[in-house]
């Protein structure tokens, strides 16, 4: 398939999708808006790699949100049809599962890691953090309480059990944008607005370690006991204990916030703090590992990181650092 579009036209429906759905005032809207981002992001899965992974990935994304995509219009044609009826499985229930299936949610997961697989980190990039970004505002207007909080507490525990033993960088990531939509979905349930800024701090820790993995030409664990560099192992699992949410780096933050505002619900917090342990738990071990372990032969080589991409990378780590210094002082 080869589509004669330069890549910055399917950038600009890409972004115009979501703008369209997450400003439509109309169900209808929302769901057009999905459909452009959908779209626009199968010819760049496919355009930019242009293999058998990439083509597999693409036509799992595309059925799975075609599906959910049908789901949602059904849902909404539902509540129209019936808004005058009682009926105990309501149209939001509906909408709350498709929803759930097109971010990634557990039980409807599986699709997730394996799509990503097949993508650059580019791509992956925007699977992890812009496509996750319309059907979480669309959720948090029309999710279904008694069915949001299930789907967010299996997530965060289904999400980090499966991070254990996973050897794919991207796996782990995927595994882990899981666990974190359930602490998301949790706060939701909650009718907080701060999930808001729990995602938006999740995608700047997502935005280094996919640049990071990217300069470097990292994919898989075995490559990391390669590098010899210590100072780019430091600052890579600086930023992978951040986004496990160790304190006091910058994706304690979000957490903290998450704490503060289910504070009141104690079994629901005690679930998500265990889920974070668990991620936590194999990220350190990962850490170990990679500071500990040495193999001499050189079966892949690694990209030569230049002097202006090191120091990027270090200013971001900065950040990732000492970031929660001036976030803890803002109100929310």
């Amino acid at each position: 398939m080869n589509l004669y579009f330069p890549p910055f036209i399917y950038s600009f429906f890409l972004f115009s999708g979501t703008i369209i759905s997450i400003s439509s005032t109309s169900l209808f809207g929302m769901w057009m808006g999905l459909e452009i981002n959908l779209m626009s992001f199968i010819p760049m899965i496919i355009n930019l790699e242009n293999n058998k992974k990439s083509s597999e990935a693409a036509i799992k994304y595309f059925l799975i949100q075609a599906m959910a995509s049908a789901i949602v219009i059904f849902s909404s044609l539902y509540y129209y049809l019936m808004s005058g009826y009682s009926f105990s499985f309501t149209p939001n229930a509906i909408m709350t599962l498709a929803l759930a299936m097109k971010v990634g949610m557990a039980p409807f997961h599986f699709w997730f890691p394996e799509v990503l697989e097949g993508l650059n980190w580019i791509n992956a990039l925007l699977l992890l953090t812009w496509q996750k970004i319309s059907p979480l505002l669309i959720l948090s207007l029309f999710f279904h309480s008694n069915i949001l909080l299930p789907l967010a507490l299996t997530s965060a525990m289904l999400g980090a059990i499966s991070g254990i033993n996973q050897t794919s960088m991207r796996k782990i990531l995927a595994f882990s944008s899981i666990s974190h939509l359930g602490w998301m979905g949790s706060m939701m349930y909650l009718n907080s607005s701060l999930w808001m800024d729990y995602f938006f701090i999740y995608m700047f820790t997502s935005l280094i370690l996919c640049l990071s993995f990217w300069m470097l030409n990292l994919n898989y664990f075995s490559q990391l006991t390669l590098v010899k560099n210590l100072n780019e192992k430091f600052m890579i699992f600086i930023n992978l204990l951040s986004l496990g949410g160790l304190p006091p780096l910058l994706g304690f933050f979000p957490k903290w916030i998450a704490m503060m505002t289910i504070s009141n619900n104690f079994p629901i917090l005690i679930i998500l703090i265990s889920s974070s342990l668990i991620t936590l738990y194999f990220y350190t071990r990962l850490c170990f590992s990679t500071f500990t372990l040495y193999i001499q032969s050189m079966v892949w080589s690694q990209k030569d990181t230049s002097k202006k991409n090191f120091y990027f990378l270090s200013i971001m780590t900065f950040l990732t650092i000492f970031g929660i210094l001036p976030m803890s002082l803002m109100n929310f």
